[in-house]
């Protein structure tokens, strides 16, 4: 029987996973509210994203809506904070059944969600200094507009932020599917949509919303629900090698 201190803490992790879901969702909403199509380097964006046909348009779009792309960016960091402090959880979850088990699902956690949220935070100023200059001089035309993002070695560099921390952050997701797996704690649908949101994370558009239904389970698991009842290693501890 896990002792009272682990449920005590897995309610509070399921409640934090919850809360991080909603803040992924808020972002996401924020994000979108003055454009039709994602931005030529939204915060996050996943690689192979098609690219927005219309460059003066999304930079216009991104300069009116600059709050709601601020209030999104803020929302995406808290949601990462978030899921770094259930990472800790899930760490301490796992090696309670697995004293072996290596300290990178616990660095991988609380470095990708680091680096996600630096990743965002500078993609956002990246993109808000090209707007600005798009929208303060010179022709609002798209030729004009792709000049000055092909011409952006920071929106470059956002790009290439993006992808490094996804890679470290997609790392702990499928560790960590791998990890629970092994114990026990995670059913092996459930783990194989982590290693799938791992893969989606870095290569897909779709990687996002894979990993908000992948937390969002882990989190109404932590809470003790799930259909069919939750795996018995929530129930009981069994240690492995």
């Amino acid at each position: 029987m896990p002792a009272p201190d682990e449920r005590r803490l897995g309610r509070i992790a399921g409640l934090g996973a919850l809360a991080g879901v909603a803040c992924w969702l808020g972002a996401l909403q924020f994000a979108n509210a003055n454009t039709d199509a994602g931005s030529p380097v939204l915060p996050g964006a996943a690689v192979g994203q098609p690219a927005p046909i219309d460059r003066a348009r999304e930079l216009l779009d991104f300069h009116a809506g600059v709050t709601d792309q601020a209030l999104a960016t803020t929302l995406r960091c808290v949601g990462l904070m978030l899921t770094a402090a259930v990472g800790i959880y899930l760490y301490s979850l796992v090696r309670t059944r697995r004293p072996g088990l290596s300290h990178w699902m616990l660095w991988s956690a609380l470095i990708g969600a680091t680096l996600v949220a630096g990743a965002s935070v500078f993609g956002y100023f990246a993109l808000d200094q090209i707007a600005t200059a798009f929208v303060s001089t010179g022709a609002r035309t798209t030729a004009r507009a792709q000049h000055l993002i092909s011409g952006s070695g920071a929106l470059h560099g956002a790009a290439i932020f993006d992808l490094a921390s996804r890679v470290v952050f997609a790392f702990w997701i499928g560790l960590t599917s791998l990890e629970m797996m092994r114990v026990g704690l995670l059913e092996r649908f459930l783990a194989y949509w982590g290693f799938g949101a791992c893969v989606a994370l870095v290569l897909l558009p779709i990687g996002d919303a894979m990993f908000i239904g992948w937390i969002g389970s882990i989190g109404v698991l932590a809470l003790g629900y799930w259909p069919g009842g939750r795996p018995e290693a929530w129930r009981t501890i069994a240690i492995t090698g």
